[in-house]
């Protein structure tokens, strides 16, 4: 027995022997921060939708001392194997290299950074292609000062130099990884930071990694470091970064002088480049678009660049019967002298007529002959250029093309002054001034008053809406808009003139002066509501579609039961959360929603900027006192507004409480019967586990709370907090995520006419 403890108190310390002579031998060979781990570039970088709806994107494993494996994509140097030492990407005291894993699948990109250029590491000898493995800290580049405690800003790997350690290259060079092909809305959706949005939910899992778009057209950009960007067919924009010393125009930086940043307008072949998310100058504020790096000359392709089209203009802006119609444009050459510009148009639909255009300087004029009255006239501009070099304006005149109706006047109707007879969504009056125009306010600046919000991590602001309506039906409906309407009261019937704009894809009327606006008569009934299905307000149809354009401004309704498809609606047509998420600056929730009927189509609400108590929490107070927090499959009978469009997005704005239904939220269930009294039922069963049944009655229309408590008055769950209509209701509350006990439920009722009911009752919980 002495023995035996003898040899136990030595066995005991041999684990703390061997870790020390572990450790000498280790600092003998010069190894040491053992504590770095091996991981892939995926497990650095991966988040899920949630995290990332959630304005969450910074690295799970941030600030951890990690060992990787990639391949080169860019290396700090041109091509050290060939002798190459110039400085391939930007910075004087530090170098920059993109690494991808070797798979070559989605969240396999990262950038490794060298903030010093000694000691020597090793890391400004790779060359492109090289397989390395190398170890640092994950960091957030710029995310130190990011308001959000979740988002940074690019992920990246702060290299070790402390240790002694080089990077260690595995076998040759070979090439660079294929480029993933992708499509600009992947990263975001319309013209951002003018009017479009960050697509996180989509573009994240390619930060960092060598991709290639296509079929692109070169457009303005913003700030030096994105002087330019590239935009799809449908407007979806994404800059690109001068960061590679192959794409840049600064002297002391150029490895190519005879660069130039391409002309706007340009046809872009292909684009390959390295996204990272564009921190740079406070252009973007607080919220920060993609942007993508072109490496090596070969990276962009660019097409030749036909003439350039712009400024038409139409005299008279209203044509008459008696009119011969003058239309110009400007045209300045691109790649190759101009040969030919011509005016092509054609009356109610007949085949072309094509018309030289003559020159005065850069100028160009042709006539359209008088029409009838009545005739719809459309017209479009064709330029050439010496090379075969060819573009219109419209730019794709198979969606649209200029136009206009023969009319009497300039005093005209809103169905003239709106109507489109193609997929462009502009009005044939724009920029024209206009009088006459007469309809029935439907929505005044009390129904929608705008949104002017400034929260702690994000702004809103959308614009307070003025609608008038001319009877009903298609193009009936249009946004009066300036100071000048703020007297203006629903039912008002109005006689207005002003200049036709066009606001990011919604017609207006701007009114100048008070002395523009003339009220007929007032308290007058609205125009017949437009009754129509989900699928006929799809979120699918794009900006200018006739579909739903020609609903734009007009008071509609879905009379039919709705369910909550999506809480938070992105940009696009993709549910950014099913979760009440408040706004951030990396995730945008614009207080909008989408709901579907039996179509199980789609479309989507704009709860924030009318008077009512629903809210899908994008300002944070979605628990505030007298407010109704909306969450997934939460119902209202019927539900209406006004059609606007923002953001890229159509959307149904519902202007008070009376534009909603009967609301039945999840787990709520109503029999709308005649009841007499005020009743809160024992729960059944009781005990329970997990589910049971709250059954209550309300004589009259209310607002109703029901909420569970535990047995310290804490609040547990919010089972109704909403108004109500006249009936018996039944509850279901589900206690799979509390623990066994006695719970409280409390029912409080507060009459619209003054009557008052609370009760509570006991329940237990026995799992």
């Amino acid at each position: 027995s002495e023995m035996k403890n003898k040899i136990s108190n030595v066995l005991k310390y041999i684990p703390a022997v061997m870790m020390g002579v572990f450790i000498l031998i280790s600092l003998g060979f010069g190894i040491q921060n053992l504590d770095f781990n091996p991981v892939t570039i995926q497990q650095i970088q991966f988040k899920s939708n949630d995290s990332l709806a959630a304005g969450k994107d910074k690295s799970d494993m941030m600030n951890d001392s990690v060992e990787i494996v990639g391949r080169v994509v860019a290396p700090p140097r041109v091509s050290p194997l060939n002798g190459d030492l110039r400085t391939l990407l930007r910075g004087q005291n530090s170098y920059t290299t993109y690494i991808q894993d070797t798979n070559n699948q989605v969240w396999g990109g990262i950038i490794v950074r060298q903030g010093t250029r000694n000691p020597q590491t090793g890391i400004d000898f790779l060359d492109t292609g090289q397989v390395v493995r190398l170890r640092g800290v994950v960091q957030e580049y710029g995310g130190t000062n990011f308001p959000y405690s979740g988002a940074g800003f690019v992920t990246q790997i702060a290299h070790d130099t402390a240790s002694g350690y080089t990077v260690t290259p595995i076998g040759t060079p070979t090439k660079r990884p294929d480029p993933i092909l992708v499509n600009v809305s992947d990263f975001g959706i319309g013209d951002y930071p003018n009017g479009g949005s960050v697509n996180y939910i989509d573009g994240e899992k390619y930060e960092g990694m060598y991709v290639e778009i296509r079929n692109v057209t070169v457009a303005p950009g913003i700030g030096n470091r994105q002087p330019w960007s590239v935009v799809d067919a449908n407007g979806n924009k994404l800059y690109f970064r001068d960061y590679s010393n192959f794409f840049t125009t600064d002297p002391n930086q150029t490895l190519d002088t005879s660069y130039n940043h391409p002309s706007y307008g340009t046809q872009v072949n292909y684009i390959r480049g390295v996204i990272i998310q564009a921190n740079n100058e406070g252009a973007f504020g607080s919220q920060l678009p993609y942007a993508i790096v072109p490496i090596y000359p070969s990276d962009l392709s660019l097409g030749a660049t036909p003439p350039f089209l712009s400024n038409p203009l139409r005299i008279p802006g209203v044509p008459t019967p008696s009119d011969q119609v003058i239309v110009s444009t400007t045209v300045n050459p691109g790649t190759s002298p101009i040969a030919s510009v011509q005016l092509l148009y054609r009356s109610d639909g007949s085949s072309y007529n094509s018309v030289s255009m003559t020159p005065t300087g850069n100028i160009y004029s042709g006539t359209i002959p008088a029409f009838p009255l009545g005739t719809l006239v459309e017209y479009f501009f064709r330029a050439e250029d010496n090379s075969g070099g060819v573009r219109t304006l419209p730019a794709d005149t198979s969606v649209s093309t200029m136009f206009y109706k023969v009319l009497a006047s300039d005093s005209m109707s809103v169905q003239d002054v709106q109507f489109c007879p193609n997929n462009g969504g502009r009005s044939a009056f724009e920029d024209a001034f206009v009088r006459g125009i007469e309809g029935i306010v439907t929505s005044d600046t009390s129904d929608i008053p705008g949104v002017n919000y400034n929260g702690p991590w994000t702004t809103q602001n959308s614009e307070k809406l003025v609608i008038i309506q001319n009877g009903q039906g298609e193009f009936s409906g249009i946004w009066l808009y300036g100071a000048s309407t703020d007297a203006l009261n629903r039912g008002d019937l109005v006689r207005v003139k002003g200049t036709v704009e066009e606001n990011f894809g919604m017609t207006r009327i701007n009114i100048a002066t008070p002395s523009d606006i003339q009220v007929l008569s007032v308290n007058n009934p609205l125009p017949p509501t437009q009754v129509l299905s989900t699928s006929d307000l799809s979120i699918s149809y794009p900006g200018g579609d006739l579909r739903i354009e020609k609903w734009e401004a007009v008071l509609l309704k879905v009379d039919a039961a709705v369910s909550v498809s999506c809480v938070n609606g992105s940009t696009g047509t993709a549910c950014t959360s099913q979760e009440p998420l408040q706004d951030t600056v990396f995730r945008r929730n614009y207080g909008e929603i989408y709901v579907r009927d039996a179509s199980g189509v789609s479309s989507r609400i704009k709860l924030n900027a009318g008077r009512h108590p629903y809210t899908n929490n994008w300002d944070g107070n979605g628990s505030a006192a007298g407010n109704v927090l909306v969450t997934k499959n939460d119902e209202w009978s019927s539900i209406g507004g006004i059609l606007y469009f923002s953001y890229n997005n159509w959307k149904l704005i519902p202007r008070d409480i009376n534009d909603f239904g009967t609301f039945t939220p999840v787990g709520i269930s109503v029999n709308s019967e005649l009841v007499h009294d005020f009743r809160l039922s024992q729960n059944y069963p009781n005990p329970f586990n997990p589910e049971t049944k709250i059954n209550f009655t309300i004589p009259v229309e209310a607002f109703v709370s029901l909420k569970v408590y535990d047995l310290l008055g804490r609040e547990m769950e919010t089972l109704m907090n909403q108004p109500a209509t006249i009936g018996s209701y039944t509850a279901t509350f589900n206690g799979s995520k509390f623990a066994s006990g006695v719970y409280f439920y409390r029912l409080v009722v507060k009459g619209f006419d003054g009557q008052e009911f609370i009760s509570s009752k006991r329940m237990v919980l026995v799992k």
